[in-house]
């Protein structure tokens, strides 16, 4: 099986985006807005508190658009039931919630994939050479 695409989003903030390798849609096509998508309707109580928490985290990052809103509105649903009793929590479920939170950045590994960790250049020691 071929390697999922990654989304341009990804790849402007890892800095590799090149227009004339991954522009491959029409002309016309408009990616989707970049911002926090708005929250499911079927979120409510422990889950929204979760939404409302990754919403403040992650926000600004740039890399969910509405389309996002239902896997993140899951991931909000599982994390919930986690925080709500975690030695009731069914080992296959939490396999989910980590592949989840993969999927969506949220874990360290992740998002040193994603560059978003990426330490400010230090000044070259060899550059009055």
């Amino acid at each position: 099986m071929a390697n999922r695409r990654t989304p341009d989003n990804v790849l402007k903030l890892r800095g590799t985006y090149r227009a004339d390798r991954h522009q491959n849609g029409p002309a016309d096509y408009q990616p989707p807005a970049a911002g926090y998508p708005v929250a499911p309707a079927y979120l409510s109580g422990a889950a929204r508190a979760v939404w409302t928490e990754l919403e403040a985290v992650m926000g600004n990052c740039g890399l969910y658009t509405q389309a996002d809103a239902a896997k993140l509105g899951r991931y909000c649903c599982l994390e919930a039931q986690f925080r709500d009793d975690p030695a009731e929590f069914p080992a296959a479920r939490l396999t989910q919630l980590r592949l989840m939170e993969r999927d969506l950045y949220l874990d360290p590994e992740a998002r040193a994939k994603v560059g978003a960790a990426r330490q400010a250049p230090t000044a070259n020691p060899f550059a009055d050479l």
